[in-house]
């Protein structure tokens, strides 16, 4: 933990700015906004996904730790003015086993780890159906059920030691401040062990995720979005964040439609970077079991539905590593892809499975049709429609669940290309706008303790 002087600020009371801290998979950043959403400014570090075995997805804990502190001190001390709340934004689906004294016991298996696929077979239909309608995660190697049965099942070894079950969010509020293990509702929501409608532990789904017995760790509390945290006194001398106040915010996909704006029907969130993701928000319990499709908690009576793809720009980068003979970079190749004709030509994009609309860890890729006769461009433009189409089908399904979207608001690397937006836009028929929201969940984190501080008793539930 960084050390150093404390942070003096001047009081700005007519301009208040708000943290939003966003842990990513590979890197960290810390954004102040204004009170009009404006970024004032923004700190970043970056940390190491570990890949120890085939399958695996693990990080350091500790790591991203020291890198989010350092981020945090440089921005204190760089700001014009006092922060007036700090919100927090972590992955979802990551499973950390902990020690009675809250220490971790190895790395935390994140989202993109898929060795839990060796479990799978062991859900029937019916009990997938019934743990999506129940927890509102489906059933597939992300979900952190899947990822407890799987190691109660099959590596009950790395269990030892283990007395407490966490993420990465839960262990950073065990280290910063004095409120014990603690886990957000959105974050929960997204373990496939709540159960929706209690906003409680889900007894049923815990005993699928130990194997049929009962689950050895205690689990920690969950408490909602805008509940405040106490910092630890030697912490916030550390830091300078002792007159900061401290909420426990949720988890990036929730926070960046919170941060988008992105709260009334027909408003859809389409995001492709190096995977993608179409996400809703509604208000109320609303069944996802027919479409398959994640219904998380944001907070209230507001709910975040969608489905997420393992396969967006990362596919057409692997493209141009095959076809790089024939254009000039990434950018090009999809203008061409674009411009071209259609062939009979299909591929199909599962290169890294598959979460929606699929549901198949082991799916895989294959081009359909293929001639002798089709050149690179056609290869180009079968796999800019594969993964295109994908998403739209992902889409489709949202829509089906809450409304037809009156417009799709289009984030991600690929906003970067004038030529892929405008076929989005062609082939789903709807309008696409491209969001304007930078760092859309950090200011969702931001947001949280703005609202928070606006209610200021509900944010003690």
């Amino acid at each position: 933990m960084p050390s150093g002087t404390r942070c003096t600020f001047k009081p700005m009371p007519d301009n208040p700015l708000y943290l939003g801290l966003d842990l990513g998979t590979t890197s960290a950043k810390i954004c102040a906004f204004d009170a009009t959403g404006r970024l004032i400014r923004e700190r970043s570090g970056d940390y190491e996904l570990l890949h120890p075995e085939p399958g695996a997805a693990v990080q350091d804990v500790r790591a991203i730790a020291e890198v989010a502190e350092r981020i945090l001190a440089e921005i204190l001390a760089d700001l014009p003015g006092p922060p007036a709340g700090l919100g927090i934004s972590c992955p979802m689906h990551g499973v950390l086993l902990l020690d009675a004294a809250g220490e971790p016991t190895g790395p935390v298996i994140t989202w993109a780890d898929v060795r839990a696929q060796a479990v799978m077979d062991r859900f029937d239909a019916s009990q997938r159906k019934k743990l999506l309608h129940r927890t509102g995660t489906p059933v597939h190697p992300m979900s952190p059920l899947v990822k407890l049965r799987w190691l109660t099942a099959s590596h009950p070894d790395r269990l030892a030691g283990a007395t407490r079950l966490g993420d990465l969010k839960s262990y950073l509020v065990d280290r910063w401040t004095i409120d014990g293990p603690l886990i957000d509702e959105q974050l929960a929501s997204a373990t496939g062990l709540l159960n929706l409608e209690t906003r409680d532990w889900d007894k049923a789904a815990l005993k699928l995720a130990g194997n049929g017995q009962a689950l050895p760790l205690e689990l920690p509390r969950v408490v909602p979005a805008n509940h405040r945290l106490q910092w630890r006194p030697e912490v916030a001398r550390q830091l300078g964040t002792s007159d900061v106040p401290l909420f426990i915010g949720g988890s990036d996909g929730c926070l960046a439609n919170l941060g988008s704006g992105l709260l009334e029907p027909g408003k859809i969130s389409l995001t492709i970077g190096t995977s993608g993701a179409v996400r809703a928000t509604h208000r109320g319990l609303s069944g996802t079991t027919d479409h398959q499709l994640f219904n998380y908690l944001l907070y209230d009576d507001y709910y975040v539905l969608g489905g997420a793809t393992n396969n967006g720009g990362k596919v057409l980068e692997w493209t141009y590593e095959l076809l790089c003979g024939h254009f000039s970079g990434i950018g090009p190749m999809i203008e061409a892809a674009a411009a071209a004709p259609d062939t009979n030509l299909v591929f199909r994009p599962y290169l890294n499975g598959e979460r929606a609309p699929v549901w198949d860890a082991l799916a895989t890729a294959a081009f359909v049709g293929l001639r002798g006769s089709h050149t690179p461009t056609d290869l180009a433009r079968a796999v800019l429609l594969g993964v295109t189409d994908n998403i739209i089908a992902i889409l489709r399904q949202v829509e089906a669940a809450t409304c037809p979207a009156e417009v799709i608001y289009a984030s991600g690397g690929f906003t970067r290309s004038e030529a892929w937006v405008k076929l989005m836009a062609e082939r789903c028929g709807r309008r696409v706008e491209i969001a304007q929201t930078p760092q859309a969940s950090a200011y969702g984190a931001a947001r949280i303790a703005e609202k928070a501080l606006a209610r200021p008793s509900s944010a003690q539930q």
